[in-house]
């Protein structure tokens, strides 16, 4: 197994504070929302985010179709009892 870089590690801590943020936020949208109703605003908002990122020249496709992809790998992980689909494939 590689080591991280410590940009990407770096990144990896971003992201896990952020995703702290957003749970602390989530209690307050549930009070107000159905839980169905919050997933598809955020999966609104992710996709909105990858076109303006893909326009703005921030990530090309095929990064974010990377990101597309685990979005959907930890929605189907083995977890869940549903196989997880292989990248380009689907």
């Amino acid at each position: 197994m590689s080591e991280e870089t410590p940009l990407a590690e770096q990144f990896g801590e971003d992201v896990l504070a952020c995703v702290d943020e957003i749970n602390r936020m989530l209690p307050q949208l549930v009070r107000r929302f159905d839980d169905l109703v919050i997933l598809a605003a955020l999966a609104e908002h992710v996709g909105g985010g990858l076109c303006v990122f893909m326009r703005g020249g921030v990530c090309t496709p095929e990064q974010a179709r990377r990101i597309l992809a685990h979005i959907e790998a930890t929605a189907f992980s083995q977890d869940t009892g549903m196989v997880t689909p292989e990248p380009g494939h689907g």
